[in-house]
């Protein structure tokens, strides 16, 4: 058959093209490819009568109010719900603009810049931070269409389907968690400078100036500011204030040996309590971190470990002095450290989202750096009294309200615990940096894939929190120059 032949025969196959075309009402979708050549390919999808891609009708409201899109309408395209990038982006309180330099949509929203580039499935937040999309964002008669979750998660919104029959409602309700207030602006920012990844608090007098979430708390899944977090040695001052509750119970003393609860040690029987909380003992620094190892079996690890140093003649901060509190306040309260902790103070403080992690525990993800970027993190494995406390920002801000009035403690008790016992200006689970006025009371912790802090006014005043999820960052250096930031 020759060639004029073969197009005899195909001409009416490609009428009847044309006339399903007129009769379909056929959408054309463009999907722009990320090359730098900017080529894009027309994918031509029937949006009434295939079944498979996008029979479902949707509507889309935005805190359960219809929106009312100008440009195209949402629609279901294999599996995937689609939105015009800008006016789902300004419904949920985004700035958006077109940045001409990176030829991408620019969105800013609570202090981050969100990129985008159509036809593309990534969105980056604030250049450091990726987010990918099941599938690339479409191009719909000159209109961006971008996957609805992946818009959602990347301004950390909240999204709900419903599905009735053939109908399906996706409700998108805007962040209402992160504060960013004008005075913390420029802390946001030095934050988003270090490329800070973990949950970040700062607040005046109780009254919250910044509450925010940076990074990924796992896969494609950015931090939000009420999620979990193991707060690694931070977990210490909770030890140190219920070895000072059971004081005033009278169910212990500071100056009780180490030999009469744990016998062993080499000069435990001159090993106090109050050397212990002050890292004065001479203890050795750490213990096994061996999945399933009983705080007793961690306890016998470390028994025949030389000391550092003679107790009380020296400084030396150990994590195992902490462990063997743990044992102590389980022997003496007679009930777990979790349970006592829980006892004496979250419950009271009504700290619900704080406690000792389980494997189980929904945390956010810690990280470690590894050739160069930053994968997920091993299990973190410790022991009570040490750094087992998980928790979030608004139960340890009630925590730090708790220890500037006799809430929880006498104010003997904390007294004790702020006053510094070394050259290195350690009280009882806290740091004392006492060349500022008011004083800041401080602490530091690191754990597999953490790197936490607090840093707090003696008394109330500015209170700055990093939960952290990345190993060997340092948060002393963060919370020292937000406070410079924040006092201008």
């Amino acid at each position: 058959m020759n060639i004029r032949n073969k197009k005899l025969v195909l001409l009416p196959y490609l009428l009847s093209a044309i006339l399903i075309w007129m009769c379909t009402g056929w959408g054309t979708i463009t999907a722009s490819s990320a090359s730098a050549a900017a080529a894009s390919t027309t994918l031509t999808i029937n949006t009434s009568t295939n079944a498979s891609n996008t029979n479902q009708v949707t509507k889309v409201t935005f805190d359960g109010v219809s929106a009312q899109w100008s440009t195209e309408e949402p629609f279901i395209y294999k599996g995937t719900a689609y939105v015009s990038l800008q006016e789902a982006a300004q419904q949920l309180n985004a700035k958006v603009s077109w940045n001409t330099k990176k030829r991408a949509t620019e969105l800013y929203h609570n202090g981050d810049t969100i990129l985008h580039r159509s036809g593309t499935s990534t969105f980056t937040i604030n250049q450091y931070t990726s987010l990918q999309a099941s599938s690339p964002s479409l191009s719909k008669n000159g209109t961006t269409m971008v996957p609805l979750r992946t818009l959602a998660e990347a301004l950390k919104a909240n999204v709900a389907v419903t599905r009735e029959n053939n109908h399906q409602t996706i409700n998108v309700s805007h962040d209402t968690v992160t504060i960013i207030s004008k005075q913390a602006e420029v802390a946001n920012n030095y934050l988003i400078n270090q490329q800070y990844s973990g949950l970040a608090l700062i607040a005046r007098h109780g009254e919250i100036l910044m509450r925010k979430g940076y990074g990924l708390s796992e896969e494609n899944k950015l931090v939000r500011p009420d999620r979990s977090s193991r707060i690694a040695s931070l977990t210490k001052s909770f030890t140190a204030a219920s070895i000072m509750k059971l004081v005033e119970e009278g169910k212990l003393k500071l100056t009780d040996s180490l030999e009469s609860y744990i016998p062993g040690f080499e000069n435990g029987d001159q090993i106090t309590i109050h050397m212990l909380l002050s890292h004065t003992s001479g203890i050795t620094s750490n213990f096994p971190r061996e999945k399933g190892m009983t705080l007793h079996q961690t306890i016998e690890a470390i028994k025949d470990k030389p000391l550092s140093f003679k107790p009380g003649s020296d400084f030396k901060y150990s994590n195992s002095g902490y462990m063997l509190l743990g044992s102590i306040i389980e022997q003496a309260s007679g009930m777990s450290y979790g349970n006592y902790v829980s006892e004496n103070f979250l419950q009271p403080l009504g700290m619900d989202h704080t406690g000792e992690a389980a494997a189980t525990t929904p945390t956010i993800k810690g990280y470690i750096s590894a050739n160069g970027a930053w994968k997920i993190a091993g299990e973190y494995n410790s022991q009570s009294g040490s750094g087992t406390l998980y928790s979030t920002l608004d139960d340890l801000l009630k925590w730090d309200a708790a220890l500037n009035n006799e809430e929880t403690l006498n104010q003997s008790s904390l007294d004790k615990m702020f006053t510094p016992y070394s050259y290195k200006n350690y009280g009882y689970g806290w740091m004392i940096d006492n060349e500022q006025t008011p004083e800041v009371l401080f602490h530091n912790g690191s754990g597999t894939g953490y790197s936490t802090g607090i840093s707090r006014n003696l008394g109330g005043g500015l209170t700055i929190i990093l939960l952290g999820n990345q190993a060997g960052r340092d948060t002393i250096t963060f919370m020292k120059e937000i406070r410079n930031i924040i006092k201008q």
